[in-house]
């Protein structure tokens, strides 16, 4: 079968990732790399921001398959009331928290009640404590088990984020560990996961935000909603990419996303691109719209071999034909 990526060259895709502050960058589809992209090599690592949020959703799924949590079950009755400095949180539980709205904001401040708004904010980072209090174990320890070491993200580390009380974990990753998560997301292969724990994750989780599910960002919906903005936007979160991606998305341009209809994993590291934001930005529009086109391209001329690009750059290419060209990385 001839691939959707026969005769796609990839030098202007380069060239892009490069002027955007790109770190790393990988495609897979149907298991298979289909380009990589490095600054410097394949070691870059960086933590990756909010898109550990998504990650964090995986791993609360299987502790509600264990039978250790409950998706309404109160963080109270797990933590206490000391989790906030107001102990304001009674009603507030496990979905509320995969949702974006709990009613507190990135201080733990109460800004609403619990369901009412949707506020993106990091109270989320509860549910690491949640994790960690209802198994009696090392998160790192957790993890290993229940998601990295079975998807083969071997180099996937949490890390205390020691100079910020409000957010104190992070996930240092390298783009291969993405996309190995990435990959066992589209097989739906995390073991202990529910079998509907995925599609739940990615259906809207809230009127509030329709393109918002259990810490996924969901493309193909009617309308969406910013971190930080109180306005609804109508019409799709990335209209150039494929109306059912999923993605896990982190301030200054942290990538994961997943195409279950294509069968695409595309990971991204490095710094912002343009505008600082916390979530999508305008590198996700102009990726896709390059992307698309690269997966369909007729090969009306040869990918050119051993030609100069900006850093490393490596494609897999139907039939396992591979093509690598390498430059001296620059800072």
């Amino acid at each position: 079968m001839r691939s959707p990526w026969s005769g796609a060259d990839f030098t202007d895709l380069d060239r892009f990732l490069d002027q955007a502050n790109t770190g790393a960058f990988r495609i897979v589809e149907g298991g298979e790399l289909v380009h990589e992209w490095y600054r410097t090599d394949e070691t870059f690592v960086r933590d990756i921001a909010s898109a550990q949020k998504s990650v964090l959703s995986l791993l609360v799924g299987r502790a509600i398959d264990d039978g250790a949590l409950a998706l309404d079950g109160r963080i109270d009755d797990v933590l206490g009331t000391t989790w906030t400095p107001h102990g304001q949180t009674a009603d507030i539980t496990v979905r509320h928290l995969l949702t974006m709205t709990s009613g507190l904001d990135d201080r733990f401040a109460v800004i609403a009640e619990p369901g009412a708004e949707w506020h993106y904010s990091g109270a989320f980072a509860a549910l690491f404590d949640v994790l960690t209090t209802i198994t009696g174990r090392d998160l790192n320890d957790l993890a290993d088990e229940w998601l990295f070491a079975p998807a083969g993200a071997v180099t996937a580390e949490f890390d205390d984020r020691r100079t910020n009380q409000f957010a104190p974990i992070g996930l240092l990753a390298r783009a291969s560990d993405l996309t190995a998560i990435g990959q066992t997301v589209l097989d739906a292969t995390q073991p202990g996961l529910p079998d509907d724990w995925l599609d739940e994750s990615f259906a809207p989780s809230s009127p509030m935000n329709e393109s918002y599910g259990y810490l996924w960002w969901l493309n193909g919906q009617a309308s969406f909603r910013m971190p930080g903005a109180r306005l609804v936007r109508r019409g799709q979160l990335f209209p150039s990419a494929p109306a059912d991606l999923v993605a896990a998305l982190g301030k200054d341009d942290q990538k994961l996303y997943v195409s279950r209809d294509l069968r695409l994993v595309v990971s991204r590291l490095g710094g912002a691109s343009g505008e600082v934001r916390a979530a999508s930005s305008s590198f996700d529009d102009t990726l896709w719209e390059q992307l698309l086109q690269l997966r369909s391209a007729c090969p009306t001329r040869p990918v050119e071999r051993g030609a100069k690009r900006p850093h490393t750059g490596s494609s897999l290419i139907a039939g396992g034909e591979s093509g690598r060209a390498m430059s001296e990385a620059t800072a």
